[in-house]
């Protein structure tokens, strides 16, 4: 009876988790908690923050991260299509192009919208999260509408703003009313970066949530502040960029050494350094040290770096996963790819710059900012009323144009997609490529000149050169 109490206790134990082993096998786990996420945050975000910016500003893998995911995020701009009348979609975006695709849109004067769409992005993938403020103005010559945008870090969102108060409760500077609705954010005015502007201590602001706008992925439900990209493999950055300083310094000392004198009992004591004394204090690429009188000479024999490539690539392959990017991308080492392995590693991240275009990018600001702008184009009188719109990311290059060319022309004659579909994933605007189309047939007709008659003769100097 013992030993049966004994086997059915052994098999559950067997059958339990491995993964929960509390004992000597588990203690990589120790830190793992069932905190809340944003009690996380809380406790990481300066930090990870901070760190983030310092392996931008001195990390080179981390830089082309941030660049690679930015670049291939907005690329171009993540343009409006709206949604109305032929007539009221031209009207609309010449006030759009005037306003949007100008200096005008932005509070600082630097850049159009599709360039702050672009600082957002490397803001949110650098820093954790970015916010951009409703600025109402005076409109002027060379700005058509009463509305500009301004677009700030996430440090003037005030994270030290937690607990009850009188509109609801806070948490790291995002203020709810009592029922858990946002309802507005505590800014600070300034960058509390730049303390040398102030004299004394500054005080967050409240903003209501209609004139705040505050972009960052969200990774878990009831997030409140984002986290910069790529946290998981922070201190593997930082360990195999001392690494390569390491094996660098490392070859830079062998090579000081070029050769050795040996056999005397004098010691060198015949070579003077600059100083007066006795022997050498300074290395340099070439020295030859002199050990005495009766000499015999060896050559350095420096250490090699072997594997140093292997090595070097499955780092830098985690550092990509931890970013959501390919290894190719981060490292622009493209000389192991071919046509089918460069698709699906194009197939696999393309899904991570979707989710962060129509995710993050157009839900968090596109969409609120068009809001914004067809309220003052009301408020200005050059609308009677609301138009909405659809967002079009830039098209991913090709790789292949043929090949996926030919894909998407057998795909419409499927019925799997539509042709405003497949423009709209190009980055072209249905009515509009089919007006200029149209516009183009009509010409070439009255011209007297067809498709065919365009391209045969090419083919026929082709044939007869």
């Amino acid at each position: 009876m013992k030993l049966s109490f004994e086997i059915s206790f052994g098999n559950r134990k067997r059958r339990a988790y491995e993964a929960a082993d509390k004992s000597r096998r588990g203690k990589a786990f120790r830190n793992a908690k069932s905190t809340g996420v944003n009690n996380e945050v809380a406790g990481a975000l300066v930090t990870l923050r901070d760190r983030s910016r310092h392996m931008a500003r001195n990390n080179g893998w981390a830089r082309r991260a941030i660049e690679a995911i930015t670049k291939h995020t907005i690329d171009e701009g993540i343009q409006p299509a709206p949604d109305a009348d032929l007539e009221t979609i031209k009207r609309v975006k010449k006030i759009w192009t005037s306003w949007a695709g100008k200096t005008a849109c932005d509070w600082y004067g630097k850049t159009t919208f599709y360039g702050l769409q672009e600082l957002a992005m490397r803001s949110i993938a650098e820093g954790g999260d970015v916010l951009i403020l409703r600025r109402w103005v005076m409109p002027d010559q060379d700005n058509p509408l009463p509305l500009k945008l301004q677009i700030i870090e996430g440090d003037q969102l005030d994270h030290t703003r937690n607990g009850y108060n009188e509109y609801g409760y806070c948490r790291l500077g995002v203020q709810f009313d009592n029922d858990g609705r946002l309802i507005g954010y505590w800014i600070y005015e300034y960058h509390p970066g730049d303390s040398y502007i102030f004299a004394t201590a500054i005080q967050s602001k409240y903003f209501p949530k209609e004139d705040v706008l505050h972009a960052f992925e969200v990774l878990r439900p009831g997030q409140v502040r984002g986290l910069p990209f790529g946290v998981s493999a922070f201190m593997k950055q930082s360990d195999f960029s001392d690494y390569e300083d390491a094996q660098l310094v490392k070859q830079k000392v062998a090579a000081c050494f070029a050769a050795f004198v040996l056999g005397s009992d004098d010691m060198g004591l015949d070579n003077d350094n600059e100083d007066g004394q006795k022997g050498i204090e300074r290395l340099q690429p070439g020295i030859i040290e002199h050990l005495g009188s009766s000499e015999t000479v060896e050559f350095a024999n420096p250490p090699s770096v072997t594997d140093y490539d292997a090595y070097a690539a499955r780092i830098l392959q985690g550092v990509a996963a931890a970013y959501g990017i390919t290894y190719e991308m981060l490292t622009m080492d493209y000389s192991k790819v071919n046509f089918t392995s460069g698709r699906m590693a194009k197939i696999d991240v393309t899904a991570n710059f979707k989710s962060w275009q129509y995710n993050m990018i157009v839900p968090q600001i596109c969409a609120p900012v068009w809001d914004w702008f067809v309220k003052a184009c009301i408020i200005k009188g050059e609308l009677t009323g609301y138009i909405p719109a659809d967002w079009t990311a830039p098209r991913i290059q090709q790789l292949d144009p043929v090949r996926e060319t030919d894909a998407q022309v057998k795909r419409i004659q499927s019925g799997l997609a539509t042709i405003s579909e497949t423009l709209r994933e190009m980055g072209r605007e249905p009515e509009e490529f089919f007006t200029e189309y149209k516009q183009d047939m009509d010409r070439l007709q009255e011209l007297g000149i067809t498709i065919e008659s365009v391209t045969l003769p090419s083919t026929k100097n082709d044939t007869n050169g």
